[in-house]
């Protein structure tokens, strides 16, 4: 396509996307409105999936039925490539219409998370995963006893069979920790029993753990929750802050055994599967399976420590000087801005504008989809906050080679809302470039590369924001503290987590049992080392790790801190060297799905996270964002 027309489209996309103020742009969103009182023209269109709920119900009837057809092929494979080819193929169609199913049941359900019906359904097409699961068990060691030379020879002969190179590759690296059918039978029923721990602690701190009641900003008592938590802890007022640490954490004391008990029963899985696959670690076990090195994990939690003294302890002393605090900062003075009232309000169309500007360095093609997606008349987006809709934001791509990515957002007019929608279209975008480029089988993309697209969208946001408002020294401030909590919350908070998963499940698979004791000392330790000498722990501190999901995820973490590492140098790269690198990152990354190692598709890009060069240049980024804020925070007092 000429440069001419690609222009041409992207101003057409841009132009929808300005012109969505014709529809509901006097719109004030409000998380306790009922879903009937948002505009529809900002709802996405889950009829795109199916046009009903019967008409889901019916395909459920129908794939359940199904699903035993996934063992037609069992003992056949190595008969021929036509076999082989006809497996496969079962397979994707199976899996695209489970995708259907689950996805529509998850965008009902997460809007309106009251509706008993909703979570109904979501709960039956969920208890299809595991027969699912089963009934595709005997594949992967059925494969595997088929002679390596025939799979190649058959490969050379057939493109599609080629096609798969990379997967059987994948396949023959991981034979060691391949059980045979019964076993990856076994495995996979004993599936259902590994979630228990994380059911339960979902349930225990969502559920039946009571809070106190504090003393709200307007002089009232009102209940403290796990939901408003996260809001209150960055209240303006620094008695509500202390309040909502001391009563959440105090809380989380009272059950502490039984956080411990449950974090033991995860590690205790994660060892089973160790052992029962032949791994020499967790750690091994948990990132093999992706291809990554044992070694880009520590070389994260090592980098990170070695840059803490010029970087994090300086920003505890920075927020202890802007907060004019004399004593140590606490957790009570850790989440609130730095600046207070700053913040602008920007409506759904100031932020979808400002992001489509700010992503121009990426490209027409780029800017087009995302203009497209963010266009709620497409059907991409769910935009606005209401009652019983599940907090947060994310993007859901497994659909984006059939229809398009599901974005869920809670836009509430702040920058913080415009930041998490480019965030949740870098992974939108990722999932459509790769679905379009790659083969079903590399469609999708692993956790390991999941957060760069959306870090780097960020990045290249807030230096746009950065450039429109450098004559503004207080949006100056708001948008360099916001990097600087970015950054400190994405990658150095997670790799403190890393770094206490890392040395929990080392002490357990030294046959040492996680008592709350030892868990709380470790984390009270690593909130001394991380923090430094100008931070002071309360009393209950130590027990944040009691609330934290990820640590019953199996060594994730330290992907969000890998992420936004990538996501700031891809961004720097762009930046530096234009279209070039832009398109680099575009073909060798966002287009390349699954295709090859994740550290190789990474290298390709521009970006080696096996040496510390990456993750010392995210260093400098905070170490040099600290000092612009310190600097503009000098001349502004003295204006």
């Amino acid at each position: 396509m000429s440069q001419p027309a690609r222009g041409f489209r992207a101003l057409v996309a841009l132009l929808a996307c300005l012109l969505l103020a014709s529809s509901a742009a006097a719109y004030t969103p409000d998380a306790a409105a009922p879903r009937s009182e948002v505009p529809t023209d900002y709802q996405w269109q889950w009829d795109h999936i199916f046009p009903s709920v019967e008409a889901w119900e019916a395909e459920l009837a129908a794939f359940k039925e199904d699903i035993p057809t996934l063992t037609e092929y069992q003992g056949r494979l190595g008969e021929s490539p036509e076999n082989l080819k006809a497996a496969q193929s079962r397979v994707e169609e199976m899996g695209n219409r489970f995708r259907r199913l689950m996805i529509y049941a998850q965008l009902r359900f997460d809007i309106d998370q009251g509706v008993n019906e909703e979570r109904t359904r979501m709960g039956r097409v969920r208890a299809l995963g595991p027969e699912f699961s089963q009934n595709l068990a005997w594949m992967e060691p059925e494969l595997l006893t088929i002679p390596r030379q025939t799979l190649e020879a058959w490969m050379d002969q057939d493109p599609d069979l080629a096609s798969w190179r990379y997967y059987f590759e994948e396949m023959w690296r991981q034979e060691a920790h391949t059980l045979d059918a019964d076993g990856e039978r076994l495995m996979a029923i004993n599936g259902r029993m590994r979630g228990t721990p994380s059911n339960a602690f979902q349930s225990l701190l969502s559920v039946d753990i009571e809070f106190p009641e504090i003393v709200g900003l307007d002089g009232e008592k009102r209940p403290l929750t796990l939901n408003n938590f996260s809001t209150l802890r960055a209240a303006p007022t620094y008695a509500v802050r202390k309040q909502a640490a001391e009563g959440f954490f105090g809380t989380l004391r009272t059950y502490e055994n039984t956080f411990a008990s449950l974090l033991d029963g995860v590690v205790k899985n994660h060892i089973a599967t160790k052992e029962a696959r032949g791994y020499d670690t967790c750690l091994e076990a948990a990132l093999s399976p992706d291809n990554i090195s044992t070694e880009t994990y520590r070389n994260l939690v090592t980098t990170i420590r070695e840059n803490l003294p010029r970087t994090l302890h300086r920003y505890v002393e920075l927020r202890r000087k802007v907060l004019g605090l004399e004593d140590a900062l606490d957790f009570a003075n850790l989440y609130n801005p730095m600046l207070e009232d700053v913040e602008k309000e920007m409506t759904y169309e100031d932020g979808t504008r400002i992001i489509a500007e700010a992503l121009k360095p990426l490209g027409d093609e780029y800017v087009e989809v995302a203009a497209m997606g963010m266009d709620p008349a497409n059907g991409w987006t769910d935009v606005y906050p209401n009652e019983d809709k599940r907090s947060g934001a994310y993007s859901n791509g497994a659909l984006a080679h059939e229809l398009h990515p599901y974005v869920l957002q809670n836009f509430d007019n702040t920058l913080y809302a415009v930041s998490t929608c480019a965030h949740e279209y870098g992974h939108a975008i990722h999932s459509y470039f790769s679905s379009k480029h790659q083969p079903h089988q590399y469609r999708g993309y692993t956790t390991f590369l999941a957060e760069i697209a959306s870090t780097c969208n960020e990045a290249l946001l807030t230096d746009y924001l950065l450039e429109q408002y450098e004559d503004d020294p207080e949006m100056t401030m708001l948008l360099l503290n916001q990097r600087l909590e970015s950054i400190r919350l994405t990658i150095f908070r997670q790799t403190l987590f890393a770094d206490f998963e890392l040395q929990l499940h080392e002490h357990a698979e030294a046959g040492n049992p996680l008592t709350a004791e030892w868990l709380n000392a470790k984390y009270k330790e690593l909130i001394e080392t991380y923090y430094g000498p100008g931070f002071a722990m309360a009393e209950n501190d130590e027990c944040e790790w009691m609330f934290i999901p990820h640590f019953y995820y199996d060594f994730y973490v330290f992907t969000y801190a890998t992420g936004l590492t990538s996501g700031l140098a891809m961004a720097d790269r762009i930046s530096e060297h234009g279209d070039e690198a832009a398109e680099q990152y575009i073909d060798e990354m966002l287009k390349a799905g699954s295709s090859a190692p994740p550290l190789e598709i990474l290298r390709n890009a521009g970006v080696d996270l096996e040496t510390p060069a990456p993750i010392e240049a995210a260093m400098d980024v905070f170490a040099e964002t600290l000092a612009e804020f310190e600097k503009v925070w000098e001349e502004s007092r003295s204006m």
